[in-house]
């Protein structure tokens, strides 16, 4: 068996990490730096998977992707803003493979990719993993199996490819349920992103001060307000109970967690919050709906990635 995964950052080289210590032949497309400290000293691993250190040969610069490559699983961890450019890419290379897999954050990533690609699959992935430098990333949280499904009703005809997927991730410790609806799970992380992810950036601050502080906690209960009117308008399948399950079942395993955003920022990178409050702004359009919270949390966040001052 062959996976590729396509996005050698911190969820990408965790993933790579549990398939690689199982003994899956593991290709991984990453930045030059990461990959080559990778090669030559292997992926270092930290945090609540434990201290390991494994060894992957199996690594190729984005240059060297070879035209007409066959897969049987390639999976993609890029950011959600790197979408175009990985489906034009695996396009023009010819790469083939049962099932192309988003593995991302935020909305919209389905939608974009399937215009290069196909089949391609859906998944919730809500674990936390941190970018630490090239060749070493620590594993902070686990939030829950990864789910797996797909976008639209005429692709179950590759359900069989879902399950062979999960079977190897469940084999390889990461435990993984194929789900008939993957839309409401991959919202509802959504609006979970949305409601901390640019708090935590701003305020740098924990998910679980955010809830703690009552200013904050009061915008992040706005911004989830308006997040379920723009699923409800887009009949997404939402618990309604969601506020409840935010702040008693999410929070909780992640409440020491701090955004990836932070370091983003720092270093001046683009964030996901296109995909994330941008996309619920987007989306809330269409329907005649102004999400205004998310509005000016996605504002502030643009803002501060053209910003140098931003300090961490």
């Amino acid at each position: 068996m062959k996976i590729l995964i396509f996005g050698a950052g911190a969820i990408g080289s965790a993933i790579s990490y549990k398939l690689s210590k199982k003994g899956y032949k593991t290709f991984i497309i990453g930045r030059k730096e990461h990959i080559e400290k990778i090669k030559k000293d292997g992926l270092e691993i930290q945090g609540i998977w434990g201290n390991d250190l494994v060894k992957n040969e199996n690594l190729i610069p984005l240059e060297k992707v070879e035209d007409e490559a066959e897969f049987d699983f390639v999976l993609i961890t890029t950011k959600t803003f790197s979408n175009e450019d990985v489906g034009k890419t695996l396009k023009e290379r010819k790469v083939k493979a049962k099932l192309f897999v988003s593995m991302q954050n935020g909305l919209g990533n389905y939608e974009t990719l399937s215009k290069y690609i196909f089949p391609v699959a859906s998944a919730r992935v809500i674990f936390g993993s941190v970018f630490e430098q090239p060749g070493k990333i620590k594993i902070t949280v686990w939030g829950g199996p990864i789910l797996l499904g797909f976008w639209e009703e005429k692709l179950e005809k590759f359900k069989k490819h879902l399950f062979e997927l999960a079977e190897v991730l469940l084999d390889s410790g990461l435990e993984t349920k194929v789900v008939e609806d993957i839309k409401t799970p991959i919202w509802e992380k959504t609006i979970y992103n949305c409601a901390l992810n640019p708090l935590s950036a701003i305020l740098n601050t924990t998910y679980g001060q955010i809830i703690e502080n009552e200013f904050s906690r009061e915008i992040a209960q706005e911004v989830i307000e308006e997040a379920l009117l723009v699923a409800k308008s887009e009949k997404i399948n939402i618990r309604d109970n969601f506020l409840e399950f935010f702040l008693k079942d999410m929070i909780p395993p992640t409440k020491d967690h701090i955004s990836s955003m932070i370091q983003d920022l720092k270093i001046r990178r683009r964030t996901e919050i296109d995909s994330m409050c941008g996309a619920i702004v987007k989306y809330g359009i269409n329907h005649n709906i102004f999400p205004k919270v998310n509005f000016t949390l996605w504002k502030i966040i643009k803002a501060l990635e053209k910003s140098d001052s931003y300090q961490n």
